[in-house]
């Protein structure tokens, strides 16, 4: 049996942008609404490949995305995984339940090692500026996000930032517009470690695209990231596990699902 570790935004499923950015060869498929809205997409080729990977695999979606976000994303959810992972492994859902015994026992584990939230948001509030923060959501009761103008932001202010919180257990991202305050336990691995002890595999494949996935791919016997991606420019070191992919967008996905099925039909792959 292949445990299947994949990561969704930018490595199963793409926003328009995206989309328009590297142009499918194929047509396309929306998989998530927002209201009416279509927020991303897949092609008809990946969605069948990936209907075949989880018939033939435990596929396991992995997402920083807070709960709510992931229910959106209909396709995924219609294929009730038998597990999957949000808030970067803040919730795990068992046959889409919350499996509140990984909740209580990571709840001791922020608290033992990372200041308490509070704290941490009075020392932000006194270096946070107006001028580059736009606009701040807590996520799952977990994590922070921050929208901020990195035009503004300054790279030494960052940094000293980043040094100051880690020494209070919080881990400090900055990811595109998007400024991460997590408490540094919280991890996709810790939740894929977590469930691991419930599985029964053979090999564990896992794929994603942002230096937030580097620790899912490090612990898998297999991993994929691909070339759009900002793993490569942020990871501490190679990933001698790991392909790195010349594709981009939907290509790769296309090719990791035919990689993913090659490896569970136990066929040789180069």
């Amino acid at each position: 049996m292949i445990l299947f570790t994949s990561d969704l935004d930018r490595t199963l499923i793409y926003s328009k942008h995206m989309m328009k950015l590297f142009p499918p060869a194929t047509e396309t498929l929306v998989v998530e609404h927002k209201a009416e809205e279509a927020m991303s997409m897949m092609t008809q080729a990946t969605a069948t490949l990936l209907h075949q990977v989880h018939q033939q695999t435990l596929f396991v979606p992995v997402t920083t995305r807070a709960l709510h976000q992931y229910k959106r994303i209909h396709f995924i959810n219609d294929l009730c995984p038998t597990f999957a992972i949000a808030s970067n492994g803040g919730t795990i859902l068992e046959k889409g339940q919350p499996y509140e015994k990984w909740t209580k026992i990571l709840s001791r584990r922020i608290e033992d090692s990372s200041i308490p939230r509070e704290d941490m948001l009075k020392h932000f509030y006194t270096i946070q500026s107006e001028t580059w923060l736009q606009r701040t959501l807590y996520i799952d009761d977990l994590f922070y996000v921050h929208h901020v103008d990195i035009e503004v932001l300054p790279h030494d202010e960052l940094q000293a930032i980043i040094q100051e919180f880690d020494a209070h257990g919080w881990y400090v991202l900055l990811q595109g517009k998007k400024l991460y305050f997590m408490p540094k336990v919280l991890t996709k691995e810790a939740a894929i470690e977590y469930i691991k002890e419930f599985c029964t595999y053979d090999v564990h494949i896992a794929a994603g695209d942002s230096i937030m996935d580097y620790g899912m791919l490090a612990i898998a016997d297999v991993a994929f990231t691909l070339n759009h991606g900002d793993l490569k420019d942020k990871q501490p070191k190679i990933l001698q596990n790991t392909t790195y992919s010349a594709h981009n967008g939907e290509a790769f996905t296309k090719d990791l699902l035919e990689m993913v099925l090659q490896i569970a039909s136990h066929q040789t792959v180069v």
